[in-house]
């Protein structure tokens, strides 16, 4: 399979990572580099996650001293 530029973009990966990624020609190599960002991403979103987390505690203990 091809890999398809536009959704690596559209992901959030950068144009140098995009162009490491097409150099090499192990397929396997590629899907290790894919999936490494993928682990980077997903360590963000819970990260973020944590993040609303600690805003919605807040928002809770303000609304219970109304």
């Amino acid at each position: 399979m091809e890999l398809d530029i536009h959704a690596l973009f559209k992901a959030g990966i950068s144009k140098e990572q995009i162009e490491e990624i097409v150099r090499c020609g192990d397929k396997d190599v590629q899907i290790r580099m894919l999936r490494k960002y993928r682990y980077k991403l997903l360590d963000e979103i819970h990260k973020k996650q944590q993040s609303l987390d600690e805003i919605d505690y807040m928002v809770s203990k303000m609304r219970k001293r109304l």
